[in-house]
């Protein structure tokens, strides 16, 4: 505490003091000692009396309960009402008693802050106001009182933070201020107080480092400061406590790794660091403390192997290192035959190896090795742990069988090996643990049947063989278990009846024989299981009505499920508790009606009682219901109307009404049911629209109401559903277009049936932005029209597409080839035609029948370019073409044939006579040409003489022919 703080509180005080003086000099004397106990009592709520003698028609006071005067007599030194009940506020008129010593009011019920007054007792040493429940700030008035030895203020409601003017308090030996919620750090000034030998911090809100100075506290026997928010590292600085015996830290936010200094520690028999953030390795240091009892460093980040050795640390009984990330095997060091250690907790750590090296550890009592990695078996000297109570080796890598010699721990109450790799049968020595509570052995791989020896193992309460492969009955003897409360037995392979002596286990709340191969019928004898609160009998062959005796009986039952067997007669039996809050019956035989009397099960949050043979309506009285959320009729033979009523039902999520023969419309109150998740309405007799307020359930996932009479159009509205799943509603008489609202909105789709109904128009392309679209999309047997969107391809997680028996026209758009997951595809009896894309050619024919498509699985297009030219035009073009190319086809024919009759003709003259040619050359040697180059010359046509290139009028083709046919027959000059 600073100087001037201190002085100023001291002047504030001398005022307050030089005040009382003027109030007496101004005309009033003291009040007796009387008076002000008496003041002290109006403050003060007495409800048992304890203040009953404070009278002032007895003057003396230290006959008064609760008072202790001086041996004069003269003064109060004591004033001590402890535990009596009392409320009402702490007096400031305390601050009269100036020679009190000790105030005690502990215990009581006390209210308000505590006076500053206080800080006038000067001679007080013990200020004990625990356990009330006082508010407000620690005065720090307080740091006036010098003499003081003990403060208790904890477990009441105080907030603020920890004065440092306690630091003034230098005669303080316990400081307890435990169960508040002060918040701030924790002062330095505390380390002040070297005659501390107790401080108490813990449950309360602190925060920030730890100060050093605390190793100032060189009396120091017991520090906790335990569940805070404290940060940082832990002080090595109170490794210098030479006399802490208690250190107790837990629960906090500490980091980093544990000072070594803390194996100075000699005097300490308690060390707890749990549930901190704390690393590295564990200190082999620690090893030193000799007389440390309890060690706990759980729940924390440690790493590597495990250091501690018993063979040092003598003494130590309770050691807890679980849930760190310890590795390596158990070392036989850390538990010998000479070991103190009682209790070991290694759980959830990497462990490895097996668990034989602790089999001389004989002083355990309690050992446990869950969560971690160990493999091998469990030892077959298990006995050697004779004093072993709990043996707890769940979750590891453990085979083979148990031991027979388990049967010789007699003190064990606990065995829990679930979770492992355990093979072979209960050894019938396991009869003998006779202390023997709890039996866990679920998950693993045993088999053979149960033991009858196990029913004498009379302590039982809590049996549980879940998932194993158990064979065979359940012991008939099984009623001389009468402390059973939970009996497991699910997921096996039992056969034959339930025993009827299981009705003598009247503790019993909790039986689960599901998923066997049980038969026969269910035992009247239950009627005795009055605390039972669940049954789980599913998935077996049990059969018959159930017992009308339970009716009355099982008036605690909460949970039942008798789903999956073939239960017959009324349901009626099963509904004698109000407790009810699960109900399924699902996939029996049951039949009869709907009691009513199931509306006073007003529990209840899910109801099913889908695929039975249940007739007659659904009950109004199930509005009453007010937390149900799963309701499952489906698959009955229940008629009516579905009731108005259920609107009440505000809680459902699931609505399964399907596969009845439901009547009426669907109603629009169904939109009020904001939580719906699943409507099925499918396969009944509905008629009339789909509501549009339907798009009010925002989260309903899947909605199906095929295989009914609806019409009209489907509301666009159903677009607002935009978190749904599934929507089925093929098979009824709906009309219109199918809304582009519900394909653009509706993007988490993966279902999409509306086939079967009589939905015109195009197929929206907005049918492409459902690209979850995985299980189907099904519109066939509509009468649609239009090409098939090319957005379809965008579709590419699709597995089933059926658009058959439509009108859709054109082709097959190329972008289907991109839906790799497509294994199934039907586009038949639609007019489309042109190629089928390759990529869907691997498809069966029947995916195209009665279409104009062609290629590959069907037959092969025409491969000529006049016919897939034609393939592509109006009949009117193709018709036209044909004309055009028969008539040119003529003409080239007629052209042809002139060309021959010419070139036939021209022979005949050629070969005439060589007078011809004599003439000609004559004629041409007239007009001066002389003897000219043969192949200036050409033959022209329907003339024996030759003509000059001068004179040339035939086309060039005619040309070339004549030359040809020239050199062919040698005609010129040199070839006479």
């Amino acid at each position: 505490m600073g100087f001037m703080t201190k002085h100023f509180l001291l002047l504030a005080l001398s005022l307050s003091t030089w005040s009382f003086v003027a109030m007496i000099a101004c005309g009033g004397t003291p009040t007796s000692t009387a008076a002000r106990l008496l003041a002290i009592k109006s403050d003060l709520i007495d409800p048992g009396g304890a203040m009953a003698s404070w009278s002032p028609g007895l003057p003396d006071t230290c006959s008064w309960n609760g008072v202790t005067c001086s041996d004069d007599r003269n003064h109060v030194v004591a004033f001590n009402l402890s535990g009596y009940g009392l409320s009402g506020s702490v007096s400031s008129k305390f601050a009269g008693l100036a020679f009190l010593e000790t105030l005690d009011l502990s215990s009581n019920s006390l209210a308000g802050p505590i006076p500053p007054e206080i800080g006038m007792l000067k001679r007080l040493r013990e200020l004990l106001l625990f356990s009330n429940s006082l508010s407000g700030f620690i005065p720090p008035e307080i740091g006036l009182l010098t003499d003081l030895k003990v403060l208790r203020l904890g477990d009441n409601m105080l907030s603020g933070t920890i004065p440092p003017h306690l630091g003034n308090c230098t005669g303080l030996e316990v400081l307890g201020l435990a169960q508040c919620q002060l918040n701030g750090s924790t002062p330095a000034q505390i380390g002040h107080l070297n005659r501390l030998k107790t401080l108490n911090l813990q449950q309360n809100r602190l925060t920030g480092r730890t100060p050093g100075e605390l190793g100032g506290c060189s009396a120091l026997q017991v520090l906790s400061m335990a569940d805070n928010m404290l940060q940082g590292e832990i002080p090595s600085s109170i490794g210098r406590l030479a006399f802490l015996q208690v250190l107790n830290l837990a629960n906090n936010q500490f980091s980093g790794s544990i000072p070594t200094a803390l194996g100075g520690l000699s005097s300490l028999s308690y060390l707890n660091l749990l549930g901190n953030a704390l690393n590295g390795t564990i200190p082999p240091q620690l090893n030193r403390l000799t007389l440390l009892r309890i060690l706990d460093l759980s729940k924390n980040n440690l790493s590597d192997a495990i250091s501690i050795s018993t063979r040092q640390l003598k003494n130590l009984r309770y050691l807890v290192l679980s849930n760190n990330l310890l590795q390596g095997s158990i070392s036989g060091d850390l538990c010998d035959e000479s070991s103190s250690l009682q209790n070991l907790y290694l759980a959830g750590n990497h462990l490895s190896g097996t668990i034989q090296e602790l089999m001389d550890c004989i002083s355990l009592r309690s050992l446990d090795l869950s969560n971690n990695s160990l493999s091998g078996g469990i030892p077959s000297d298990i006995d050697r742990l004779t004093n072993l109570v709990d043996l707890v080796l769940h979750n590891n890598s453990l085979v083979g069988g148990l031991p027979p010699r388990l049967g010789n721990l007699s003190h064990l109450q606990m065995l829990s090996l679930f979770h492992n790799g355990l093979t072979g049968s209960i050894p019938a020595e396991i009869g003998k643990l006779q202390r023997l509570q709890l039996l866990f052995l679920y998950e693993n791989q045993m088999t053979g049947i149960i033991p009858h020896e196990l029913t004498n193992c009379s302590s039982l309460e809590e049996l549980d063989f879940f998932g194993n492969s158990f064979s065979g009955p359940i012991p008939e003897t099984i009623g001389k278990l009468k402390n059973l409360v939970v009996l497991q037995l699910r997921q096996n392979d039992l056969s034959g009846p339930i025993p009827p002596s299981l009705g003598d286990c009247n503790k019993l709340q909790a039986l689960a024989l599901a998923d066997n191969r049980l038969s026969g019928t269910l035992p009247p004898t239950f009627r005795f299981l009055t605390e039972l609160n669940l049954i789980t009998l599913y998935n077996n062959s049990l059969e018959g009505p159930i017992p009308d005796s339970l009716f009355s009986s099982l008036k605690h039952l909460a949970i039942i499920n008798l789903s999956h067997n073939r239960f017959t007669g009324s349901i009626s039996p099963l509904l004698g508790s109000n407790a009810l809050v699960k109900l399924d019956l699902t996939n029996n035989a049951f039949s009869g009606v709907i009691p009513p009397t199931l509306g006073e099960s007003t529990n209840l949050a899910r109801l099913r009682l889908g695929h039975n043979l249940l007739q007659g309506g659904i009950p109004s009285e199930l509005s009453r219901l007010r937390w149900l959320d799963f309701l499952d009729m489906s698959s009955n033979n229940l008629t009516g109307e579905i009731p108005s009523d259920l609107s009440n039902c505000t809680r459902l999520t699931h609505l399964l009404l399907g596969k009845n023969r439901v009547t009426g419309t669907i109603r629009s109150w169904l939109g009020n049911l904001h939580s719906l998740g699943e409507l099925d309405l499918s396969w009944n007799e509905l008629s009339g629209q789909i509501p549009a307020e339907i798009g009010n359930c925002s989260g309903l996932l899947k909605l199906s109401l095929q295989d009914n009479h609806l019409s009209g159009m489907i509301p666009p509205e159903l677009g607002r559903l935009t978190s749904l799943n599934v929507l089925n509603l093929q098979r009824n008489n709906l009309t219109g277009t199918i809304p582009s609202a519900v394909l653009i909105h509706c993007k988490k789709l993966y279902e999409l049936r509306l086939s079967e109904n009589s939905l015109t128009g195009s197929i929206p392309s907005e049918i492409g932005q459902l690209i979850e679209l995985q299980v189907m999309l099904d519109l066939s047997r509509n009468h649609l029209s239009g090409d098939i969107p090319s957005s379809l391809g965008n579709l590419i997680k699709l597995e089933r597409l059926n658009l058959s028996f439509n009108h859709l026209d054109g082709r097959i758009p190329a972008s289907l080839e991109q839906l790799t997951s497509l294994h199934r595809l039907n586009l038949s009896n639609n007019p489309l035609y042109g190629r089928i894309p390759a990529g869907l050619s691997s498809f069966p024919v029947s995916s195209f029948t009665a279409t104009k498509l062609c290629g590959a699985p069907l037959t092969a297009c025409i491969t000529r370019s006049s016919s897939s030219d034609m393939s592509r035009l109006s009949n009117a073009a193709v018709a036209g073409i044909i004309v055009a190319i028969v008539s040119i086809s003529a003409v080239v024919c007629v052209v042809l044939l002139c060309i021959i009759i010419r070139l036939w003709s021209k022979w005949r003259e050629v070969s005439v006579s060589n007078s011809d040619g004599e003439e000609c050359k004559e004629k041409q040697e007239r007009r001066g040409g002389g003897g000219g180059d043969r192949f200036e010359n050409y033959w022209k046509v329907g003339s024996t003489c030759m003509v000059t290139s001068s004179e040339k009028q035939s086309s060039t083709s005619e040309t070339s022919i004549l030359q040809q046919k020239m050199e062919v027959g040698g005609l010129d000059d040199s070839g006479s």
